[in-house]
């Protein structure tokens, strides 16, 4: 049995927002819904369309309190909020999306205890608790290896350690708490499957494939990606296993590496919405935010389609000026640009969709002929990048 719905005019809370969360007001404005935002800091680019909004601390129960009575139902668009801030909320307004998926995915051990039960692969993983843990681990785990907090959430951070001399720069780092050492996968690919959940029916978007720079920042995502039939399935019956067992409503992904040899690995879950599956924006016929609506306020889950092949790209406040360029030139190209401008060279300024053909490596061309993210992305027309580069600098 289906909880009770949310019409039209009743009023939609939404707690817990980064850069994406102006679309996903915007998609419960359309949908009909007032709209009051809870942020712990003031963001007048991302709340302005909003009806009303709440500016106070994640432990102001006063606040939260206020938030919670004007609100018929309550979502978040990031899992970057407290359970336990959605457990007091709930005495106030129904929590839709449910609180055990997010205590689950907070947690690192107990996703991996999750990812374990449901019989999912995952990278091997010891938990340490100070520097001789480390030094009596490493050897099981093997080098390269990451070590991370347990708990997940703003301004956390992760080390990698390649070489035993390594070790001992995490002195600083594993001060107080648990942390999980986790094996470094060496894989050659990177792919995200986002999906929406209403607790019984789910809704798979196509695979997505992710490309990074040397430094692990996302700079493009390219869907629907292409893999053989026996991984796709098995990419999906985890997806399914996960929308299952995680008593969770609404959109998440599961991001998954994949090695040389074609062994499969679950990085990690996330839910809510993220800026990978804006890709989708584009390329289905439904994007992310509505979905996320319709699961969260009773609707049924629209059936989802693949329209076209298409490229996200994330674009750096660096890349201004090229970003610019490409605003006057390319008809194919749909860009959106966020309107607060604040941070260093390489905070997100925006995101690029690219589309028009229905060959993927003729965009990905497109892209890498531009030369707006400096070295090819893609790997395209490399050499002849750099016989360029030799003579200009000669």
């Amino acid at each position: 049995m289906k909880r009770n719905a949310f019409y039209p005019g009743s009023t939609l809370g939404i707690i817990a927002i980064n850069r994406n969360g102006g679309t996903l007001i915007a998609a419960a404005k359309k949908a009909g819904f007032n709209v009051l935002v809870y942020v712990d800091h003031a963001q007048p680019a991302i709340t302005k369309m909003a009806d009303e909004t709440i500016v106070g601390a994640y432990n102001d129960k006063i606040k939260l309190a206020q938030f919670g009575e004007a609100c018929d139902a309550i979502i978040y668009q990031t899992p970057n909020v407290d359970a336990r801030v959605l457990h007091f909320l709930g005495q106030y307004a129904a929590i839709p999306q449910g609180t055990n998926g997010l205590e689950i995915i907070q947690d690192r051990l107990m996703e991996r205890a999750f990812l374990d039960q449901i019989n999912i692969n995952i990278t091997p993983y010891v938990t340490v608790v100070s520097l001789d843990d480390v030094y009596q681990s490493i050897d099981s785990i093997g080098y390269p290896a990451l070590l991370k907090p347990i708990q997940r959430g703003l301004g956390e951070q992760s080390m990698i350690i390649k070489r035993q001399s390594d070790i001992v720069r995490a002195a600083d780092f594993i001060e107080t708490g648990t942390y999980l050492l986790e094996a470094w996968i060496d894989h050659t690919s990177e792919y995200t499957m986002t999906a929406a959940t209403d607790g019984e029916e789910t809704a798979i978007f196509p695979l997505a494939k992710l490309h990074f720079t040397p430094d692990r920042q996302l700079v493009a995502v390219a869907a629907p990606a292409t893999v053989n039939d026996d991984m796709l399935n098995e990419m999906q019956r985890i997806v399914k296993s996960v929308a299952g067992s995680l008593e969770y409503n609404g959109v998440f992904s599961v991001n998954f590496y994949v090695t040389g040899t074609g062994t499969l690995y679950v990085k990690n879950i996330e839910l809510g919405l993220t800026s990978i599956a804006n890709v989708y924006d584009t390329t289905t016929n439904v994007d992310q935010y509505e979905e996320q609506i319709r699961a969260t306020v009773g609707m049924p889950l629209h059936q989802i389609q693949p329209l076209q092949v298409g490229l996200l790209m994330v674009v750096r406040k660096y890349q201004q000026l090229a970003i610019q360029r490409q605003w006057l030139l390319k008809n194919n190209w749909q860009f959106r640009f966020f309107n607060d401008q604040d941070g260093d060279d390489q905070s997100i300024l925006g995101f690029v969709w690219v589309t028009g053909s229905d060959n993927l490596v003729d965009l990905e061309n497109q892209v890498d002929d531009t030369e707006v993210w400096k070295e090819p992305v893609f790997g395209r027309n490399r050499s002849v990048r750099n016989k360029q580069i030799i003579k200009y600098n000669r």
